[in-house]
């Protein structure tokens, strides 16, 4: 069962640990504070606290690669009338 995302609790010693799967990794991570895995009262507590850290995660921002866009393709667009997709020129439709 790869590739989908759960939560669990795993016991240890002192309590439970909470750990949550990614889609994109197979591998289990643990809900962490400050870097260091976080040991809860019980199962129902750690789980519910992988499952908000799955959450975060899957709800957080789209992190960018920091390149500014800018209206270079619309500027050779104007210049040479279309686009060029795999070496065959493609003409651009204005609406």
């Amino acid at each position: 069962m790869t590739n989908q995302v759960d939560a669990r609790s795993t016991p240890v010693y002192g309590g439970y640990h909470g750990e949550f799967r990614k889609v994109h990794k197979a591998g289990w991570e643990k809900v962490c504070e400050g870097g260091t895995p976080r040991v809860y009262d019980t199962a129902a507590d750690a789980e519910n606290a992988a499952w908000r850290a799955l959450r975060a995660h899957l709800c957080a921002d789209i992190v960018s690669t920091g390149i500014e866009r800018s209206s270079t393709r619309s500027a050779a667009e104007k210049l040479f009338g279309g686009i060029f997709k795999r070496g065959r020129k493609i003409p651009v439709e204005r609406r």
